[in-house]
């Protein structure tokens, strides 16, 4: 419950979940979930769930963190090269090229969905 706010109501698509493996879990998961009402004073609306199957997100949705960091500071870098007056430095337009390539590389699996189907053809995980 560190990396949100469980105490805001999200819509399904976005609402936090826990499924506990088994009843130590569970109780540990209500004790947090009492401690942390008791500690804000408002309800928390994370589900505690029985135990589904498990589906991995598609490939681009992992180390989502990571690779936000890893585009947020490649778009900052295109956004201080285009503040710098115009051959500061040699090799600035490549690099500012090369920057905002990654930054639309790092998009691009989400904006073609084909190209997901494809890698996910091309993937032999097994399930």
């Amino acid at each position: 419950m560190a990396q949100h706010d469980p105490c805001v109501p999200m819509s399904t698509q976005y609402q936090s979940a826990v499924w506990p493996q088994n009843e130590t879990q569970a109780a540990a998961v209500m004790a947090a979930i009492e401690r942390v009402e008791r500690t804000r004073g408002r309800p928390v609306y994370t589900k505690v769930e029985k135990p589904k199957r498990w589906y991995d997100a598609e490939w681009y949705h992992q180390s989502y963190n990571n690779k936000n960091k890893a585009r947020l500071a490649a778009a900052f870098g295109v956004f201080v090269l285009n503040n710098i007056p115009h051959g500061s430095f040699p090799g600035q337009e490549p690099l500012k090229t090369v920057l905002g390539g990654a930054v639309f590389l790092s998009l691009l699996p989400q904006l073609v969905s084909p190209f997901d189907r494809l890698l996910s053809m091309l993937d032999q995980t097994d399930e």
